[in-house]
């Protein structure tokens, strides 16, 4: 049982940051992100403790996260801005310096969101959580063919958008 916590906790500390930013890629706030890692990581402790093993550790985490992510989809309250605002919310001036400051990574990471879901989700898995075009397969059940395929359909697409929001200044 202690080697079970053991190496629990180092799945949790190798794989917990790139989680955290896969959930908020799809979710985008901060603290919904951190609230759907620690469901995965609890769904996943229950799971090997009932007895079930697990082979792919990384495609069952990326697993059980899209799942929650849907859940949430699902049940999610949309809040416009400006009843937001009418409540007294008012975004604080740290905040809009930290965007200032990184506009070029969000205006990138909005061009992945404009895509299609199938060339989105494979392009951040791939790119930014690191994940070998065999963990996407597994943890997406799909074929590592397809897979390979949306990732380079995908960043052609992208890079054909990336052309018409950020023409070349030649």
């Amino acid at each position: 049982m202690e080697d079970l916590k053991l190496a629990f906790t180092k799945t949790y500390e190798e794989h917990s940051d790139a989680l955290f930013r896969y959930c908020y890629f799809r979710v985008s706030d901060r603290e919904k992100a951190l609230d759907l890692v620690q469901d995965v990581f609890t769904k996943t402790w229950h799971y090997i403790q009932e007895g079930n093993t697990v082979e792919n550790i990384r495609a069952f985490l990326y697993t059980t996260a899209r799942h929650l992510i849907i859940d949430e989809y699902r049940k999610k309250k949309n809040l416009s801005l400006d009843a937001l605002v009418d409540q007294g919310v008012e975004p604080s001036i740290s905040i809009m310096t930290s965007l200032e400051t990184s506009i070029d990574a969000a205006l990138a990471i909005e061009e992945v969101r404009k895509l299609p879901e199938a060339y989105s989700e494979i392009l951040f898995m791939r790119y930014v959580s690191d994940m070998s075009v065999q963990d996407i397969a597994e943890a997406l059940k799909l074929s590592e063919n397809v897979v390979s395929v949306r990732i380079h359909r995908g960043m052609a697409l992208l890079r054909k958008n990336m052309k018409h929001t950020f023409p070349n200044p030649e």
